[in-house]
This record gives C-alpha cells, structure tokens and sequence, in this order.
C-alpha cells in the first residue's frame, strides 16, 4: 500500500553475522558506470599530457573520486536495503559523481569550483546515509558521531575551497580530503566490537573495480593502435606488448588478491581496503602510458612518459606485496620469498628508464617481469592440491 511507507522506505539495520552471503546488485553494477566515466576523464588528460604536472593533478583529483566509491561501498556492506530510499540516495550519488566526471580533466583550474562542489554534494549524501543509519542503530553510535562529524568538516572545508582561489583552495582541499582519509582510523576499535559480520561482497566490488581501471589501460592501446596512420610490424608488436602488460595487470592481482578474502580483522581489512587505492592508481597510470607505447615511432620517448610508466608498474607491485599480507593465508608460495620477488620487480623497473631503451623496449622489460611472476603463481598451482579441479583457478 502507498500509504504504508514502511513499505518502500526502510530503516537502516546494521546486517549481522550469519546472514545469507548477498551478491553485488545490478544497481551497484549501474552505479559503478559512473566511475568508468570519471577514471576515463582522469586517464584521458593524463595521457595526453603525460608531465608531472598533470601526474600531481591526476593524482590529487583521482583520490576524491575513489573516497567516494569506497564511501558508498562500505555503506552498502553493513547498511544496504532493498527498497525505495536506497535507490534514492544512489541517484543522488549518481548526480554528485556525474557532476565530478564532467569537471574532472580540469577540475584543479578552470572546472575546479565544480569539481569541489560536486564532491562535497557526494559526501554530504553519504554523510546523511551514516547519520540515518546511527539514529536508527544506537549502539553504533560511537562510530557513526565520529563520521558525520569529521566528514561534515571535510565538506565544509570542500564547499569554501569552491569560492577561493589559489594555493588557498588547494590547501583547503587538502585539508579536507586527509580530514576524510583519517576520520575512520580511531573508530576502528570500536568498529571491530560493532561490525562483527564478515565482508560479504567487499572482494568483489573491489575485484570490479580493478577490472574499471584496467579497461581503461585497454582503452588506451586500443586508441593508440586507432591512431596509427599505417600498420607495420613494429606497431603490431608494440601493440601485442601493450596488451599483454595489461593483462598481466590482471593476471597477478586476480591470482594472488582478487580471488582470496581479506582477513577479519579489522585493522587488516582497514589496510586492505586503503591499500587497493595506490593499486588503482598504479593500474590507471600504466594503463594511460600504453596509448603512447603503441603510437610512438621507435625512437625514445619523452622522459616523463617513461618514468610515469614505470612509477605506475612500481605502485602496482608494491601494492600488491603489501596487500598478500592482508588475505587469507595461503599455502601455495613462500610468501617471504614472494614478498622480495615483489620488491626486487618495483626496484627494477624504477631502474629501467635510465638504460638507453626505447619505449617498446621498456615494455617489452616491463612484459619480462610480469611473465616472472605469472611463473611463479602457475608452478605453485599446479604442486597444489588444486590442480585439476575445474571449481577453482
């Protein structure tokens, strides 16, 4: 019935443990398009202006957008109902996040007013979510107080930022934005006697996530063998390189995170979620370079490009050694071993771009180290008692 609201606007309760595993909804995976939309904008810019100076811009603009997707998901994985509300305050962070796509290649100059706004809007709807969702679980309230009164902070430091300009702005939404990145850290006492419930479907909205990344490295060879005015050998080869650093991309993270939970614990999983942000970064870096590898004559490149290339491969490697201590234990590599294997290939390829190489030629190295490590995770497999079971990779 209409007038029973209670119907279609549900109160927030908090899901407990031994409720029914849920899978990630087609509304997530809708509104998950709109990030798709955003880390293109982000990556485009990059890519056609491969300096520093738009690497520290990608950087400081790609951070907001993932707060506000990891915002959203964590709500979702204690608070999400099935009902009218819910698709509500989706749409309104559907809009929020619209408003930051269409501002975001230049969101720290002539679109930053925008940019800002529309990211204190997001974060203001996610603040009223956690706030329904306190009044509604008292006992959660010492972690929720905490969040409406540190992410409403951020927003107001956000909203100035849109009406200042200058280094003024830029510190103000620095200032807002590390406000944001702190604000769970001293809940997480509290949250590890509140939030006793497993996460249900954390693996695999971050698994979808990565896959968003890295099908704009895709995007990006695809685009740079688009814009070749004649095909030869060279360009195909490059091109085939391209792609498959990309898809070792996939390969190690989906082998060795992607596939296994992350710990109970709440610290672990606190660091496994802030974890995957410079894993993401790292991705989304590579990822815009790759348009450069294809398309580039085979003489050298511009510096910069390379040493982007190179600190994205690193970021991602790093991240990766870092994030297998915070998954479920596994017994099919050392993971010390494994963990030096990490390091040594982050070091290495830091190393690269001062040898006398071609673009090709660095990915092509890149493409060696990758193909290592897609080794190592194979031979482990098949000594395993998994070998030949067609329910499991």
């Amino acid at each position: 019935m209409l007038h029973d609201y209670r119907r279609w606007w549900h109160k927030p309760q908090l899901h407990q443990e031994g409720e029914d595993a849920r899978r990630v909804t087609f509304l997530e995976l809708f509104f998950d398009l709109i990030f798709v939309v955003v880390i293109a904008r982000l990556a485009h810019h990059l890519t056609e202006h491969p300096d520093w100076g738009s690497l520290r811009d990608f950087v400081l603009l790609f951070v907001p957008v993932w707060w506000v997707w990891i915002g959203i998901t964590y709500y979702n994985e204690r608070f999400e109902t099935y009902d009218l509300s819910f698709r509500a305050f989706t749409f309104l962070q559907l809009l929020a996040v619209a408003g930051m796509a269409a501002s975001a290649e230049y969101g720290l100059s002539k679109t930053a007013a925008g940019f800002a706004l529309s990211y204190a809007f997001a974060r203001t709807v996610i603040t009223l979510m956690w706030w329904r969702a306190g009044r509604h679980n008292p006992q959660l309230r010492p972690v929720t107080d905490i969040f409406v009164r540190g992410f409403s902070l951020s927003i107001a430091l956000w909203v100035v930022s849109a009406f200042v300009g200058g280094p003024l702005a830029l510190l103000l939404r620095g200032a807002g934005l590390l406000i944001d990145l702190l604000t769970p850290v001293p809940t997480l006492p509290r949250q590890r006697r509140l939030f006793t419930s497993a996460a249900r479907k954390l693996p695999e909205r971050f698994g979808l996530f990565v896959i968003i990344v890295l099908g704009e490295g895709l995007v990006g060879v695809v685009n740079g063998l688009a814009d070749l005015e004649a095909l030869g050998a060279l360009a195909l080869t490059r091109f085939v390189l391209s792609l498959l650093l990309g898809f070792g991309l996939w390969w190690i993270y989906f082998d060795f995170i992607g596939r296994r939970e992350p710990r109970r614990d709440t610290i672990k999983l606190f660091a496994w979620s802030y974890l995957h942000l410079p894993l993401v970064l790292g991705i989304t870096m590579t990822g815009a370079m790759l348009s450069h590898a294809v398309a580039l004559g085979a003489g050298a490149a511009e510096e910069a490009t390379r040493w982007i290339l190179v600190l994205g491969f690193a970021l991602y490697y790093l991240s990766v050694a870092a994030l297998e201590y915070t998954v479920e234990e596994e017994r099919l590599v050392d993971q010390r071993m494994v963990t030096g294997l990490r390091v040594g290939t982050a070091l290495l390829a830091l190393a690269l771009p001062l040898l006398p190489m071609p673009l090709g030629a660095l990915v092509a190295a890149l493409v060696a180290l990758h193909l290592l490590h897609m080794w190592v995770g194979v031979a482990a497999w098949f000594r395993s008692d998994q070998a030949g079971r067609v329910d499991v990779h």
